[in-house]
């Protein structure tokens, strides 16, 4: 009996424990006996936070490696944007221990967040700061930058703030670029126009300049209607593919300014030291004349040896709201290609002008001088000049652009011919009397004028000279000598080089010579020269010369707008001054002739 007993006690314990197991089985499931299905590929470690901080340790603990660094990193992130940094610096010391050599730059990274929630602005930054973004992903970078500029807004820097954001930006793409951009507008918008034209310069992207000009335009509150539009103009021909577009797209690029030009601050760019100082100073004093009176401010910048886009940036800085010169012409070019946020009146002429609406220019060349004598000499009747110039660089240049408008006019070149020295003046003289017309332009119809003159091989009529005063007097003879001494001079054009002061001896061999030259050396402005001379009795034609270029060009500002939109030529004292549609000032000169040793008013 007792075997059996103990036997069925035995029997009974089993089937329990296989009904309580069984039991244990149904109410657990079947994951005991399973192992874990493992948890998805983690994505990219800085990307959007979309879970809390638990279930990414929980996935982290479950995940093989690099994976689980990976959920490690989220969750250390999801713990700060929940705002527990006690777990987000527990978690981040456990992965300091486990991180490889490359992870250590997202460690950084995870530092400068930390630090930041623990209202620590300047330790992020200096952690931050010493990032290599080339061990970096993409996100990573953003993540960090976004973290620099929360860092600078906490130390009240918007201006750097938005730095790190446009840099930034370039990065983005999406909505998620148009709430950086969001961003960085609100920054720049509480910025002064001052401090953002200081903020200006070459150690800065093309973007965040772009940023900071129209920021500068846009915050300017007292900034003209008609001045505010023409910058905002300038700055979407500058920047055409900026993400502030959106904020200046308001402004018609096609629409033009009509207003005259009040500029409260002019900056003058010119050569004040140098070699070229002398002719600077002559400029500087007739803009300083022409500027007495006014209430607006000017100020000096010495060119020489200086960076343009430096330059052009202390003028901003300055606060200089229309820029006078710069001189040379490689200046002008590297100041175009600046596109400046204000208008231009460049004192010079580059070979290829820039079609900017508020960029203008104007210049004393002796291609322009040729240009005139071209038009005055067609005007005069004639029909074939001879263009007699030395064989030298300036020479063939002046007389390429007369017979290139003598051309455009009457459909043929002119005669061009040139002279190598004084010892060969009569063989070069005969040579060029002797030579032919040039044929036709083919494709061109020749003009008829009142004469019945279509165009046909003419002999020559006329001489346009291309010599300085010295070379005037020993040519001009041999044109007689090798012609004919009995019969008519040919009529002998020459411009401002050949002019010949009148208290000078007379010269009957210069008699009937008529020359072109600005008006105020014929004695234009009697009140004012009269100064002048007082002020500078040892000043020489040269020097006059250039103050009267300085004194026209700051007169013309108020004017420059109207005249380029088609307005009457205005009398000054290098001219009759009117503007093309490019921008140029183009000069009418005053044609006197040479009679018994003074200069009279000859066939205008």
């Amino acid at each position: 009996m007792g075997l059996a007993t103990q036997y069925q006690r035995d029997s009974v314990t089993r089937l329990l424990c296989t009904l309580v197991l069984s039991s244990v089985l149904m109410a657990c499931g079947t994951g005991i006996l399973q192992p874990q299905e493992p948890p998805p590929p983690a994505p990219d470690m800085f990307s959007l936070i979309e879970q809390p901080a638990e279930q990414y340790q929980a996935l982290a603990e479950r995940a093989p490696e690099p994976d689980a660094f990976s959920w490690r990193v989220l969750a250390i992130r999801a713990a700060l944007q929940q705002g527990d940094t006690a777990t987000a610096s527990q978690q981040l010391d456990v992965l300091r221990h486990q991180a490889s050599p490359q992870q250590q730059s997202i460690l950084l990274v995870l530092e400068g967040a930390l630090t930041l929630a623990q209202k620590n602005p300047a330790e992020a930054l200096r952690l931050l700061g010493n990032l290599d973004r080339a061990r970096l992903s993409r996100a990573a970078i953003l993540y960090s930058l976004q973290l620099q500029a929360s860092a600078l807004e906490q130390r009240q820097q918007p201006l750097e703030a938005a730095k790190a954001l446009i840099e930034r930006q370039e990065l983005l793409s999406g909505g998620d670029r148009e709430a950086n951009r969001e961003h960085i507008h609100r920054l720049l918008q509480s910025l002064s126009p001052q401090s953002l034209r200081q903020a200006q310069g070459p150690a800065n992207s093309a973007p965040a300049n772009g940023w900071f000009r129209l920021m500068a335009i846009l915050n300017s509150d007292s900034l003209p209607a008609g001045q505010r539009q023409w910058q905002l103009q300038s700055w979407l021909a500058a920047y055409p593919d900026h993400p502030g577009q959106v904020y200046a797209a308001d402004t018609p690029a096609e629409q033009v300014v009509t207003t005259a030009y009040q500029p409260a601050h002019i900056a003058v760019l010119l050569p004040l030291s140098g070699r070229l100082a002398e002719q600077a100073d002559a400029i500087r004093n007739g803009i300083l004349s022409a500027h007495q009176g006014q209430g607006s401010r000017l100020s000096f910048f010495d060119t020489n040896g200086r960076d343009m886009n430096g330059l052009y940036q202390q003028v901003q800085q300055a606060g200089a709201d229309f820029i006078l010169g710069p001189l040379l012409k490689e200046e002008v070019e590297a100041l175009t290609e600046l596109a400046p946020a204000m208008p231009v009146l460049a004192l010079n002429v580059p070979g290829q002008q820039q079609e900017l609406p508020h960029f203008y220019y104007f210049a004393l060349s002796p291609e322009a001088e040729a240009a005139e004598a071209s038009r005055h000499m067609w005007e005069q009747g004639h029909r074939q000049p001879l263009v007699f110039a030395p064989d030298n660089e300036l020479g063939r240049r002046i007389a390429t652009e007369f017979s290139q408008n003598w051309q455009q006019q009457s459909g043929r070149a002119a005669i061009l011919a040139y002279f190598s020295g004084q010892s060969s003046i009569e063989s070069d003289v005969r040579r060029a009397l002797a030579s032919s017309p040039p044929p036709a332009v083919a494709g061109v119809i020749q003009p008829l004028d009142d004469n019945g003159w279509t165009g046909a091989p003419e002999p020559i009529d006329s001489v346009f000279m291309v010599t300085n005063a010295t070379e005037t007097r020993v040519i001009l003879p041999y044109f007689d000598f090798v012609r004919d001494s009995r019969a008519a001079r040919l009529p002998t054009y020459v411009t401002s080089r050949s002019y010949v002061p009148d208290d000078e001896a007379p010269m009957s061999e210069l008699n009937g010579l008529q020359l072109a030259d600005m008006p105020w050396i014929f004695d234009g402005a009697p009140q004012l020269k009269e100064e002048i001379e007082n002020l500078w009795p040892n000043a020489g034609i040269s020097w006059q010369r250039l103050f009267a270029f300085g004194y026209d060009a700051l007169a013309l500002i108020p004017q420059l707008t109207q005249l380029r939109q088609g307005a009457p030529s205005v009398p000054a004292l290098t001219g009759e001054l009117s503007v093309s549609p490019q921008g140029v000032l183009q000069r009418r000169l005053q044609w006197m002739e040479y009679r018994n040793g003074a200069w009279l008013p000859g066939g205008n």
